[in-house]
């Protein structure tokens, strides 16, 4: 079974959120290995319904690099 992920493109100095996409994955490694490619210099936050999978922040921005908890 699929879980959504919703993977938010944001301005690294001011958090605002650029844009976003909703996609499908098996599991949390799944969806990062989707979503990391797409850092580039942008801050990234992944996110499974309420629950953060993933923040690294882009280029010029203080470093970041976090994960949430593991789905149950």
């Amino acid at each position: 079974m699929t879980d959504i992920y919703r993977l938010y493109r944001m301005n690294a100095l001011t958090g605002s959120i650029i844009d976003y996409e909703d996609f499908e994955a098996f599991s949390d490694d799944q969806a990062i290995e989707t979503a990391l490619p797409q850092a580039g210099g942008r801050r990234i936050e992944l996110w499974c319904g309420s629950r953060k999978v993933l923040a690294i922040s882009g280029s010029g921005a203080p470093g970041e690099l976090s994960f949430g908890a593991p789905a149950a």
